[in-house]
């Protein structure tokens, strides 16, 4: 099972800007997670279109399964 973390902004010009990080943790702390979002948004001269606003951010686990192929 794998996780992803996706943060999703408004940025200064109004379009959405979505930040995905693979390997994520399965529960992480979830005030860890508005840190790291506050911090892009603190710091977010660094990208293009500055994220302003944080939109929505989502956890996403896929699982795999395998098949027997004998």
């Amino acid at each position: 099972m794998s996780s992803k973390l996706v943060l999703e902004f408004v940025t200064a010009l109004g379009e959405t800007k979505k930040l995905t990080y693979s390997n994520a943790k399965q529960n992480p702390v979830k005030s860890d997670i508005k840190a790291l979002a506050n911090g892009i948004i603190a710091n977010g001269s660094i990208f293009t279109n500055v994220p302003s606003v944080v939109k929505a951010i989502t956890i996403q686990t896929t699982t795999a399964e395998e098949i027997d192929i004998s």
